[in-house]
């Protein structure tokens, strides 16, 4: 579990680097990593934790350059996951990093492209809900 935290904080530090951690929003169970931080003085812990960190961004997606992000983590061992359905995961032996987009109207089989990332977004509904009610954190890495 220790080498996942590592390698999670790793891709924050680089996503950070490179200007992107502030356009997107850490969403699922790796939201608890953080909480425990924002909501001192409360005693709660998850032993729920999956192997993905899910990283949600908004649309239209703002981001002024292109930074590609299969490129980036490259050098920490993942690797690109290109899934059935036609979005990218990057895929490490110890974390799995996913883009989602909130889905909207009829909704689409297909993915939502990102090419300001370099990757394709797996779009699932009910995501602007965490958009509009996300708490901002200053990460200090």
């Amino acid at each position: 579990m220790v080498k996942n935290y590592s390698l999670c904080l790793e891709v924050l530090r680089r996503l950070q680097k490179a200007g992107v951690l502030s356009e997107i929003v850490v969403i699922g169970s790796w939201c608890i990593y953080f909480y425990k931080n924002y909501f001192s003085g409360v005693n709660y812990s998850s032993s729920i934790r999956t192997r993905d960190i899910d990283f949600l961004a908004p649309i239209p997606f703002k981001l002024k350059k292109k930074v590609d992000i299969p490129e980036l983590l490259k050098d920490l061992g993942f690797i690109m996951d290109f899934h059935i359905k036609g979005y990218i995961r990057l895929i490490h032996p110890e974390l799995i990093v996913e883009f989602l987009v909130p889905e909207r109207g009829k909704g689409s089989d297909k993915p939502y492209p990102l090419p300001q990332l370099g990757i394709n977004a797996q779009a699932l509904r009910f995501l602007d809900f965490l958009l509009k009610n996300s708490v901002k954190l200053k990460l200090v890495i």
